[in-house]
């Protein structure tokens, strides 16, 4: 199955404000709001995080809403994880050079560039799991939420804000 197409994304191709280039409806600009954040209340953040990592944790709480500490929590630590692990990588790589000495004393790329690329590959399926990116936002159907009618999503936003202010 193909990937979804981000509502975002269909509106640039868009007949009109309110049909896809297929013609089929999408959000009205006007009917559509933003989710909040997390607030003030973050989940703590685990003690084997860096600073990269942490910064990263702070902010998928602050801006992913969606996000669940009863469920979502593994894969954000493996997220923020590899962000510590990716900024070890490239410090390594600054160190070493693009470029080192192979077994034959030939110059060879640095085997870290092939491991940096695998764990960005890994990061992005971290996103694309956790909804961080538009077209899984598109997927989860959180990319946006039309104001008009009440939808599960809200259900779920108050009842974290209740649970937040108890």
């Amino acid at each position: 199955m193909p990937a979804r197409k981000p509502i975002e994304q269909k509106r640039v191709t868009a007949r009109s404000a309110t049909k896809d280039s297929a013609g089929r409806p999408i959000p009205h600009p006007d009917n559509v709001r933003s989710l909040p954040g997390c607030g003030s209340s973050l989940p703590d953040a685990p003690e084997q995080l860096g600073v990269e990592g942490r910064k990263r944790w702070e902010w998928l709480w602050r801006n992913a809403a969606w996000l669940s500490p009863a469920t979502d929590v593994a894969i954000l630590v493996r997220l923020c994880e590899a962000e510590d692990l990716r900024v070890g990588m490239r410090a390594a790589l600054a160190d070493m050079g693009f470029w080192v000495e192979g077994s034959m004393g030939q110059m060879r790329p640095n085997p870290l560039i092939d491991k940096l690329r695998l764990l960005d590959d890994q990061i992005t399926r971290y996103e694309a799991a956790c909804g961080l990116t538009p077209a899984a936002r598109g997927a989860l159907g959180v990319g946006e939420v039309k104001a008009e009618k009440s939808s599960p999503l809200d259900a779920i936003l108050q009842q974290a804000a209740t649970r937040r202010q108890a």
